[in-house]
């Protein structure tokens, strides 16, 4: 596994409102991951579900997608295994509770 991201600063995670993740995909994928909406954190390093802590890349390597536990950082080694990753709607928020029912 990768060395972890830097932890953003809190100005950091304040100015990552509102900014999109570039989708994570490729024609003729097997699977296609769909998150609600990215978060500060995610909108802070450019990676999906890149907290720490956050369970997707060990579930993704316990479940068997991955051979090994991949990290925020290596999202786009998940190509060449057929794997992809987008979201609902693609703007970073604090939760997801702030995306308005047009969004959803």
């Amino acid at each position: 596994m990768a060395a972890p991201l830097p932890r953003p600063t809190p100005a950091e995670l304040a100015a990552a409102a509102g900014r999109a993740i570039p989708d994570t995909i490729a024609p003729h994928l097997d699977v296609l991951f769909v998150g609600i909406n990215p978060g500060l954190y995610s909108g802070a390093t450019g990676r999906h579900f890149a907290r720490p802590g956050n369970r997707f890349w060990p579930t993704l390597h316990r479940a068997g997608f991955t051979p090994r536990q991949l990290a925020p950082d290596e999202t786009r080694e998940l190509l060449g295994l057929g794997l992809g990753i987008t979201n609902i709607v693609n703007r970073t928020t604090a939760t997801a509770a702030e995306l308005g029912r047009d969004e959803l």
